[in-house]
């Protein structure tokens, strides 16, 4: 009798330590249940979230769209699967209940990790597009550029600010810029708390011979007409004879897209494609060293780049009836290089695609470097870098010094525009082949921000880029440059002072003029269209 209760109380306490642990079992199950719902809801929210701004950006065709939602479902899926799996025995073995548990927290720790991997690829994701979409905004929807107005005193004046030489005379010229030298002589003013004593002359370059003749204590020029000067015969040490007492930066905000009623993704448009003369982190007024217009059909997939010599002797449409240097026209705004050029080749210039020094060098980088063929070994003046004559990998400092070279050329500017030209094929090739597009977009923006604006609006941009990925098309890219002959002549620009200037061949003028007209009628170019037939 004894016995028997002992076996009962034994029992029993089996029996209440088996529910215990069956309690505590489905507890632990219930809390594991919350918690790989909690993790798939948070998956789902940051897939949406990515899809969200994936179709905000606006550059992805539909069928990438619905390839990125597809792996988004597949992640759900398998982490679904991982959180919620249960351990089975195989057919005709039983597992060990240590084993059974081991198995079942390696496919939770499976799905934990397929879940977090999922959201934080979402999270990054989503902040990489977003932060390309607002670049994108900046590029095309903000443009800021930068002038930059200073005081330029003697290299031996023994003053160290304006404030040295407030009693002196500073020179100003009322025809050139006077809107920027203005607001300087405003804010010297405001910070000196007295007027300074200006006197105007006529040019630049009459400002200049009065610093150095000493009848001036200063002059005060934008920056921009360095270049001009120093590119001027006796003038080319002018950085070297003179500091600066002040610098005074002035950003503007443009904001001119154009609403030009074309379907950019069919319609033919004229793109003018422009090379700042300048090494900043920033874009601002200077000459134009890249004078290109690239005539785009998006129907045909022809693109044909018309290159223009910097120093083309034209009329601006500033400079009245005086002819000046087609690179000066960069100085008096974007628009005046695009009108100048339309009147050359009686066309309009839909867009422009302004980029500095620094940005081409960044965006050859972001997209992987370029190849160009060179039709001669030499050593660039800039950089010194070499190039083999037939195929090179250039990486961007050695692409910018392969597109400025002239010296190692007879031909000089014609040499450098070719291989402008060259570059920008280039591009294109590298651009419209794979994905090189979609692989490096947000890069591609991030790293050219503040050094390249356009009139393109985002939604433009956003409609190329998503026509290039939908269809993958190469492009047939052909390249034409008009020939002059080399002059000496004054400018607009340095009315007082001959410089060389290259006379337009009209016959070379022309032909690119026809030119343009088949590309945008939907003609095919060949290469044999790329050389200008002889006179008969």
């Amino acid at each position: 009798m004894q016995g028997r209760s002992k076996l009962y109380l034994l029992q029993k306490r089996q029996l209440d330590e088996d529910r215990f642990m069956s309690t505590d079992k489905k507890t632990k199950s219930k809390k594991w249940k919350i918690f790989a719902g909690v993790m798939l809801v948070l998956q789902i929210l940051f897939s949406a979230v990515l899809m969200a701004v994936v179709v905000w950006l606006d550059v992805l065709p539909t069928k990438y769209m619905l390839f990125v939602a597809l792996i988004l479902l597949w992640l759900l899926t398998i982490a679904y699967v991982f959180l919620y799996s249960k351990v089975k025995n195989k057919k005709g073995k039983k597992l060990s209940a240590q084993k059974r548990k081991r198995r079942l927290y390696t496919k939770r720790t499976i799905g934990c990790i397929v879940t977090s991997l999922t959201m934080v690829f979402c999270l990054i994701g989503s902040y990489m597009l977003i932060k390309a979409g607002d670049t994108l905004h900046n590029i095309a929807d903000n443009v800021v550029v930068t002038d930059t107005v200073s005081v330029y005193a003697l290299a031996d004046n023994p003053a160290q600010s304006v404030a040295d030489v407030k009693d002196g005379v500073f020179a100003i010229t009322q025809n050139y810029d006077f809107e920027h030298t203005k607001k300087v002589i405003d804010q010297i003013n405001e910070n000196l708390g007295t007027d300074i004593h200006t006197q105007s002359f006529d040019t630049v370059f009459d400002m200049v011979d009065a610093l150095y003749a000493g009848n001036v204590d200063a002059m005060i020029l934008n920056a921009a007409y360095v270049g001009i000067i120093e590119g001027q015969k006796g003038y080319e040490d002018f950085s070297k004879k003179t500091k600066t007492l002040f610098d005074h930066e002035m950003q503007s905000v443009v904001t001119d897209n154009v609403e030009s009623g074309k379907d950019i993704t069919k319609d033919p448009f004229v793109l003018y494609i422009s090379g700042s003369d300048t090494r900043n982190q920033k874009l601002a007024t200077s000459r134009s060293d890249v004078n290109i217009l690239a005539v785009v059909n998006p129907e045909t997939k022809q693109v044909l780049l018309i290159n223009t010599p910097r120093d083309y002797y034209v009329n601006t449409t500033v400079s009245g009836e005086m002819k000046d240097k087609l690179t000066h026209c960069g100085i008096y705004g974007i628009d005046c290089s695009m009108a100048t050029l339309g009147n050359l080749y009686q066309e309009h210039v839909d867009y422009y695609v302004q980029i500095n020094f620094s940005g081409f060098e960044t965006l050859v980088d972001a997209i992987g470097g370029i190849t160009v063929e060179a039709e001669k070994s030499f050593r660039t003046s800039e950089g010194g870098f070499y190039i083999n004559q037939g195929t090179n990998q250039l990486n961007g400092k050695v692409a910018l010094s392969y597109v400025r070279e002239r010296k190692s050329f007879a031909d000089g500017d014609n040499a450098r525009g070719r291989h402008q030209m060259q570059a920008i094929e280039a591009i294109i090739r590298k651009v419209s082949s794979g994905t090189t597009i979609l692989n490096n977009y947000s890069g591609i923006l991030s790293s050219m921000e503040g050094m390249f604006s356009t009139n393109m609006s985002s939604s433009d941009i956003s409609a190329l880029v998503k026509m290039q990925l939908s269809d993958g098309a190469s492009w047939n890219v052909k390249s034409f440059a008009v020939t002059g002959t080399g002059g000496s002549q004054k400018t607009y620009s340095m009315p007082t002072q001959r410089s060389y200037v290259m006379y337009p061949d009209e016959t070379s003028v022309n032909y690119a003029s026809l030119l343009v007209d088949k590309v945008i009628d939907g003609i095919a170019l060949k290469d044999e269209d790329m050389v200008m037939p002889t006179a008969q």
